[in-house]
Parts: structure tokens; C-alpha cells; sequence
């Protein structure tokens, strides 16, 4: 049985309604809640008043897994199903279950939880990156084509393929295309990885006894001081922004090395045993040339006894068969790994991302080509450097590539370009960063909107002038306000969030703040799921707005994610610190978003060192 009663059957073409997104940047799969049939408004809205008189109250003992009941939330009544119960104890978010009718059952799930097909993080850590979770972000509200690629009925989910989404993906460059066979191994691995706290056997290939893959010794990856310039060999490239550059001094070594694992390797038969839990460790895998290359797992599909790999010599991944897959010797971890992941430095799409054909092109000017990189700078959170590559006669590549293909960093191309619909998107308005410069500030006394107090200052750290910092940038509003944290107080901000997470980790109705008050110094859940110190912005009936204040951020949360601070949690200085550049003023007043935005990738997730020049009201002036 491959189908639910009422929802649409596997092979069948249909319309749905993305009712939710469920956005989480760790979640490799796109998780969705849509309606498959509109048509039946009128009847939902009509059960749903019903089913607010319920029928009897659960009696002990009652209640087993896959029963269909309804709950009480915040005193409303809905359709439910238990998923499963410990004990005496049912799980549920609730404080009420009841019987239903045997009628209130007969209309089908008016959402469904669904599955967009066929397309996985381009990233190697399978994470999806900012500009793809704004873009699937804004699908929520969006009626399109589906097909119904498969329905797991155990699970309850469907696997939708929505051809005009997975499209745009690959074009943006935010995701990698997988063959729905594939895809769907990939799906089951996860939801069987999912529900055992450890790897079953029976996702380790192959099951009779071999060798294991290990993690005893780890990839050397040596530095590249900002401005180095080397000869490279361009061995792979993705897109604009993931590009693979070979130190050209070291291709003959890797070729020899390349022989001496293929040596190594073809005269063993043992098998090598793979699973879901060994992603990330390092191998020694056959490309389809015949050769064997140094590799890390990058997924592991058992049913088809397959694995995906990156080979991080040359950039290319490949799937190849578990049997090509062997455990890497000690003596080959020597060779340090001198392929570096790159990025065109002054190139951005503003989250359009570049087309096959843009992409195509910059292929025909770097692959397999040997070209001059300047390594202007690394990110470290994202794992690249930034790099101005140069051609024959001293061409500037990215320039090259940036005037033909209106890729430069002032092109007026944004997300919205791509956007499918403009029923929902999100805004950064110039109301918005009024806002922002509302909200308290560390070290800055606010005075009440009624009048009647002063909120108590937070102690800020203190930066002398004249005095230099390593620091990071953590948020921006534009080049004249942004909040950096320095590096002055790292372990001391490691212990404390550590601290933060053990205390609030199982909280749900602990230490949860009831009336929360303008300037109240807390705890808040952020948007990733984790509480950070915050100072309390504005009230409102359900949502409370915080600062972050060793982040620098702004946030609205629920009122129930507002927990009490313990006094240990206050004593150390607030670490955010609002800034503005020195000597740099925009034309007209106002910084035009092509100049945020260069400013914004040019210090995202970059160590820097600032001096201080001078202080003003609540925050500093630097270089």
C-alpha cells in the first residue's frame, strides 16, 4: 500500500498550498506542511466547530499509539493522532485529550507533512546556507504544481517533486541535484537514523565482517596568509562562490601520491564497512578513472550499497560503490591537503545566484586551467577564501566574469527576481533600522515612554581609545552602526553559554518570566533554538522584542521563551559593542544597499583587527 486514505496516491499530479516551512539550517531535508484540497474550506471550518464540544475525557490506561483523538490547546479543541505513549504517560504538548466521533474522522488531515524531492545542501556539512533558508522561507502561502514522487505511509509523508522550486535551487546555486532513487535512500536513512538512538546494523554496508572506516588521523590544511599569491591549478568549480584552486608546486606530488594509494588499495579485497554515523571521516575511494584519490564520506545510501565522497585534492565529489571504498593509511595523512575551497572576491548575486549558463561560462574560463590567485582574505565560518584569480596578460578573471555576466557586487538583481510569487517576503526596511536604533544599547541609559523611570545601564566592556582588538562583526545595520565582540573575553563567553544552555536546555515551564517590563535583563530563545542574554526592547500582548546584547541583534520572541537570568549569568560585561566606521560618511545621507552590502561581505565572519579612535554617546569610532 503505497497511499493514505483521502490524500493523494504516489504517480498522481497535484496542486498544493505550502501552509509552513520548516526552516533549520542543520536539516538537510526541506520539511513542508501543505494542503492538497481547497476545495473543501467550507467543510474543515464547519468540522472545526464541532469537534469544540469533544466527546468523553481520556480515563487512565486510555489511549494507545495511532489512535485518533482530539487535544486541547490554549482551550481550543483539534484533530489528533497519538504518536506514542511511555508508561501511563501520554506525549503530548497538551494538558487535555478526549474522544472524538466517529464523524469528526471522516474528512482527511487537511495538511500533510511533505518532503521536497530531489534536492539536498550544496554545503559539505549537508547544511542549507542563509540565502536558501530566506528563499524557502518565502514558499510559505504559495499554491504550485506538485508531483507525488512517493508517500511513505509509516512515516506519513509525501515526497513532493515541485519542479518550479528544485529549478530555481540549482540555479541559485543553493542546492545539489539528487536522482529521485537516490533521494528517496537518502530520506529513509535519515528517518531510520532519526528513531534509534544508535546506528542500526543494518545501516553499516556491508554487514559481514571487514575493515572499519576510522577517524584516527585528520587532513593537515595549511594556512594562507591574506595577500598570498600562488600559481594554482583550478580543478573544480561549483559556482562563483565554490571554486577549488591546487597549489600548482604541489601537482606532481599528488599525482605521485594518487599512485601510491591506487597501490596500496588494488591488491585488498577486504571489505570496508560504512555508516551513517562515519559521515565526515577520511578514505580512500576510486574515482572512475581507475585511480584511488584521498576522500571524505559525504552520505551513505545502504540500499544501494553506494556512498557519496569528496575527494579534497582535486574538489570533485562522486557516488561509487561501497566496495571502492577503503580505509586511508597513516603514511598518506603526511601530504598536507593544498587545494583550498575558494570564492571570488567582489563578486555576489544579492541571493539571485548565477544561472547554468553563468556558471557554464565561468567554467570554459577556469577549469582545468592554470591561473594566478591572490588570497585577499578567509572566512572561517564558511569555510573559503576569497580570491581575485588572474589570466593570461595579467586578465583580471573575476572582473572579467563579473562585467559579462552582471554578477559585480552594484548589480541590482535580488532575491525577489527569483521569487516564484511576492505573497509573502521579508523586508529590511528604512522603518526597520529606525527601530533598531530604538532599542537599548550596553552601557546606554533609557529613559521609559511614559516618563516615569530610567532604565538601570548594563556594564558594556570598555574600550580605551587608541587601543586595538581583535574582533568579530556580529551585526550590521549599515556601515555607520554595526556591533562588533571582541575577542578579549572568548573563554569567559564560552563558559557562560555553556552555562545558559545546560541551565535552559530542558526548560519548558521553568523560570519562565510572566510580565516581562522594558529594560528587564533575561534570558531569550533566539531564532536558532538557543537562549542568549538579552535586554527586553518592547512589550506587546504575545511577542516580546530583545536585543542580544553581546550579539548586537534584534529579535521578536513568545512571551513563554523569557526566562529569568541568574545573577552568576549578569557578572559578565555586556559584549556587543555598537560602532561606526571613522571618516566615512554616505553621500546623500542614506547608505544605498549596494554599499551594505559590500560592507556586510567584506566583514562577515572575519577576524579583524580594530583601533579606536574615539567614543561617542553609546559607541565607538574605528579603523
Amino acid at each position: 500500500m503505497s497511499s493514505i486514505l483521502g490524500l493523494p496516491a504516489r504517480g498522481s499530479d497535484v496542486t498544493v498550498l505550502i501552509t509552513k516551512v520548516h526552516l533549520n539550517p542543520f536539516c538537510a531535508l526541506v520539511e513542508l506542511w501543505g494542503t492538497f484540497d481547497l476545495e473543501k474550506t467550507a467543510d474543515y471550518e464547519c468540522l472545526f466547530k464541532e469537534i469544540q464540544s469533544p466527546g468523553n475525557s481520556f480515563q487512565e490506561f486510555e489511549g494507545n499509539p495511532s489512535d485518533q483523538c482530539l487535544v486541547q490547546i490554549d482551550a481550543t479543541w483539534y484533530r489528533s493522532r497519538i504518536v506514542s505513549r511511555n508508561g501511563d504517560d501520554i506525549e503530548t504538548t497538551t494538558n487535555k485529550l478526549a474522544w472524538g466521533r466517529k464523524k469528526h474522522y471522516q474528512l482527511p488531515p487537511k495538511v500533510a507533512f511533505c518532503v521536497l524531492a530531489n534536492v539536498l545542501p550544496l554545503s559539505l556539512q549537508n547544511r542549507w546556507s542563509p540565502l536558501a533558508l530566506e528563499f524557502l522561507e518565502s514558499l510559505s502561502g504559495k499554491s504550485l504544481k506538485a508531483h507525488v514522487q512517493d508517500v511513505l505511509v509509516p512515516h506519513r509523508t509525501f515526497l513532493l517533486h515541485i519542479p518550479c522550486i528544485s529549478k530555481q535551487m540549482y540555479e541559485m546555486g543553493i542546492a545539489k541535484k539528487l536522482s529521485p532513487d537516490v533521494f528517496q535512500d537518502f530520506v529513509l536513512m535519515s528517518l531510520q537514523f532519526q528513531n534509534a538512538d544508535e546506528v542500526s546494523p543494518v545501516t553499516q554496508i556491508p554487514i559481514e565482517a571487514g575493515e572499519r572506516l576510522h577517524k584516527k588521523e585528520v587532513f593537515l590544511y595549511p594556512e594562507l596568509p591574506n595577500g598570498t599569491v600562488e600559481t594554482v591549478i583550478v580543478t573544480e568549480v561549483t559556482n562563483p562562490q565554490r571554486i577549488f584552486c591546487q597549489l600548482k608546486v604541489f601537482s606532481r606530488e599528488l599525482k605521485k601520491l594518487s599512485g601510491q594509494i591506487t597501490q596500496c588499495c588494488e591488491g585488498r579485497t577486504t571489505n570496508c564497512i560504512v555508516g551513517p554515523e562515519m559521515i565526515g571521516f577520511p578514505c580512500a575511494a576510486r574515482g572512475n578513472d581507475g585511480r584511488w584519490y584521498r576522500s571524505v564520506l559525504q552520505q551513505v545510501f545502504p540500499s544501494n550499497q553506494m556512498v557519496e565522497v569528496l575527494n579534497v585534492d582535486y574538489g570533485t565529489k562522486q557516488f561509487v560503490k561501497v566496495e571502492n571504498v577503503r580505509p586511508l593509511g597513516a603514511e598518506f595523512f603526511r601530504m598536507p591537503v593544498v587545494t583550498y575551497i575558494c570564492s571570488l572576491h567582489g563578486i555576489i548575486d544579492k541571493g539571485a545566484g548565477c544561472t547554468t549558463s553563468q556558471i557554464d561560462y565561468l567554467r570554459t574560463l577556469l577549469l582545468h586551467k592554470t591561473v594566478i590567485a591572490k588570497f585577499e582574505y578567509q572566512s572561517i565560518s564558511e569555510g573559503v577564501h576569497y580570491v581575485t584569480l588572474y589570466g593570461d596578460e595579467n586578465t583580471n578573471i573575476n572582473n572579467l566574469f563579473g562585467s559579462k555576466q552582471s554578477c559585480f557586487l552594484e548589480s541590482e538583481k535580488t532575491l525577489g527576481d527569483y521569487a516564484i510569487s511576492t505573497a509573502h517576503s521579508r523586508k529590511h526596511t528604512a522603518q526597520q533600522e529606525t527601530n533598531q536604533r530604538k532599542i537599548p544599547t550596553p552601557g546606554q541609559a533609557v529613559e521609559h515612554e511614559d516618563g516615569k523611570g530610567i532604565i538601570q545601564k548594563l556594564p558594556a566592556e570598555d574600550l580605551s581609545l587608541n587601543s586595538s582588538h581583535v574582533a568579530f562583526v556580529q551585526h550590521v545595520s549599515d556601515p555607520s552602526e554595526f556591533w562588533i565582540q571582541t575577542q578579549n573575553y572568548a573563554n569567559e563567553l564560552d563558559e557562560l553559554m555553556d552555562g545558559i544552555y545546560h541551565l535552559y536546555k530542558d526548560s519548558v515551564n521553568t523560570n519562565v518570566v510572566r510580565n516581562p517590563t522594558v529594560g528587564l535583563f533575561c534570558a531569550a530563545k533566539s531564532e536558532d533554538g538557543d537562549f542568549y542574554r538579552a535586554t527586553v526592547a518592547e512589550v506587546g500582548e504575545i511577542q516580546v522584542k530583545v536585543f542580544f546584547v553581546d550579539y548586537g541583534n534584534t529579535e521578536m520572541v513568545d512571551r513563554r521563551n523569557i526566562r529569568t537570568l541568574p545573577d552568576d549569568f549578569k557578572k559578565l560585561p555586556c559584549l556587543s559593542l555598537k560602532c561606526t566606521l571613522a571618516g566615512v560618511r554616505p553621500k546623500d545621507g542614506r547608505w544605498s544597499q549596494s554599499a551594505c552590502e559590500l560592507f556586510i561581505k567584506a566583514v562577515t565572519d572575519v577576524e579583524l583587527t580594530v583601533h579606536v579612535t574615539s567614543r561617542y554617546d553609546d559607541g565607538y569610532v574605528l579603523n
